[in-house]
This record gives structure tokens, sequence and C-alpha cells, in this order.
């Protein structure tokens, strides 16, 4: 992609944001809430053969339920992508390296944008604590889970798109395996996605699937029954997501909103945190 057409792109997704959600570059976003805000329905589908379609002539998102939560919020940036940019009715297959058509790789860039701006990304690294160059397996895991897109995505974009780490970094940190990253942070082996959340953690809320865990260096209170506490660390504290809802988590120096859907979440994006009916 040309230099002058990224940083068009790049333009186009800081002016999104900012219009219709009024977050600034440093502040990462949900894909869901600004679909909602510039008007399109956003439903969650089981087609497991495509990642996701944008029906232009009917302000339309469509995402494949059966995805790994990190792609179906990429996937979603990417659909606004190809309304903002014009392309018109988009059918996004699922493929494993991309594809190499203009509009498909247009709208990957302003999804990586639209998620993780380069302020964005360097003020959390700040507040997380570590330089770029020294980020580990564990901490691009835990940060992709701050910006609510895949492992992959995340490392590529800090090295393709930012160009913040090296060539030789970047391949370091696609060789790990994320069962061994999240048995590093939990103890135990799990598919489900780990937050590890602290004081560095802001502007956000965790957004998670039943079955998820939160890890926190400090204990937390929790709002409500969605989430509970683990006995399965002398080190850290675990929780779960147990059931679907809104909750609060806090302790006296931090709070945060937690979201929780149903794993797997089908249907219309206004119903996917809702509480299960008794």
């Amino acid at each position: 992609m040309e230099k002058i057409r990224a940083i068009q792109i790049s333009s186009k997704a800081l002016k999104v944001r900012k219009t219709f959600l009024g977050a600034a570059a440093h502040q990462p976003i949900c894909p869901y809430a600004l679909c909602e805000a510039m008007g399109f329905e956003l439903k969650f589908v089981r087609i497991p053969s495509f990642e996701g379609m944008y029906v232009a002539n009917q302000n339309l998102v469509l995402i494949s339920a059966e995805r790994p939560e990190g792609r179906k919020r990429f996937t979603c940036a990417h659909e606004i992508g190809h309304h903002v940019l014009g392309h018109g009715t988009a059918i996004d297959e699922m493929l494993e390296d991309g594809s190499d058509k203009q509009e498909e790789q247009e709208a990957d860039f302003f999804a990586s944008m639209l998620l993780m701006p380069s302020s964005a990304v360097n003020l959390t690294l700040k507040r997380y604590g570590v330089e770029a160059e020294n980020i580990t397996p564990k901490d691009a895991y835990i940060l992709s889970k701050y910006f609510g897109v895949s492992y992959r995505g995340f490392i590529g974009h800090i090295t393709y798109n930012l160009r913040i780490i090296t060539y030789k970094h970047y391949q370091s940190l696609k060789n790990a395996k994320l069962p061994d990253i999240r048995y590093e942070i939990i103890g135990q082996k799990t598919k489900n996605q780990i937050f590890f959340v602290d004081q560095w953690w802001d502007d956000k809320a965790i957004e998670l699937e039943v079955g998820d865990f939160i890890v926190s260096k400090k204990s937390l209170a929790v709002d409500g029954p969605n989430i509970i506490e683990l006995a399965l660390s002398d080190t850290f504290n675990i929780y779960t997501a147990v059931a679907p809802g809104i909750t609060r988590l806090f302790n006296d120096n931090w709070s945060c909103f937690a979201k929780v859907s149903r794993l797997k979440f089908h249907g219309f994006y206004q119903y996917k945190y809702d509480e299960d009916e008794e």
C-alpha cells in the first residue's frame, strides 16, 4: 500500500472513532459499539465458513459467531472499513493468511488503525510498563486482550504497521504457542480467553464470554453473580465468567465494568450481554 493511501486510511479511521464515539486517538474502542453508533444492524450468525459481511444497501453487518472473539472484533472493524472506504457490499471468507485484494488489504489496515492507533498503543505500553523491544509473548497476549484483537493481529500490527518492533522480534513472538502462554499466565491448560488486569487497564470495559478468566494481582470485589472467584493460585487472584450480563469489578484503587456474553453468542448485538431469563 502506498504511503499516502495509508495516511488517508489512518486519518479516516481516527475521524470515525471521534465522530461517532467521541474517542480520542489514545483511547481503545469497542467496534461493536461503533457499528451500532453508526446506525448499522450488527448480527452474529452461525456460518463457520466466513468471517463476516457488509451489506451496503441494508446497513447490515454480519459476523460469524463461530470465530474467536478477537477475530470477531477485528472483522467488525474490517466491515466498517469497507463502508467508510466506499468499497460497497463485501463478503469476507475465512482466510488464514489474509487476502491479496487491494480492498481487503485496505479494510484490514483500517481495522488495525481503528482498534490500535499508534498513540493508544504507545500510551498503553507506558501504562503497562514495558518497552516495545522488550515485549514477551505473555505481554503481547495480555495487551492483545486489552485492544480486543487476536494475538497474531496485535503482533502483526506493531511490526508491519507501527514498526515499533523488529522482524526478528516478531518471528520470536509468532513462534510462541498460545496454549503455553495461557498456561504461563494462569497455571492451567485452557482454551478460554484470559484477561490480566491491573491499574494500567483503563478507559475500557473487560468484554468476556462465559468461561473466560480474569487474573489480578490484587483482590477484586464483584457486583453481581456473573463473575466468581476461583481458588487456583497462591500468586494471583483468578476469576471466571459464569453467566451473561454486565457487572463491575473493583478494589480501593481501581474499578472497571465487565460485560459477559454467552459463548459463541448468535443474534443481534443489542442482546449480546443480556442476562439469562430465570
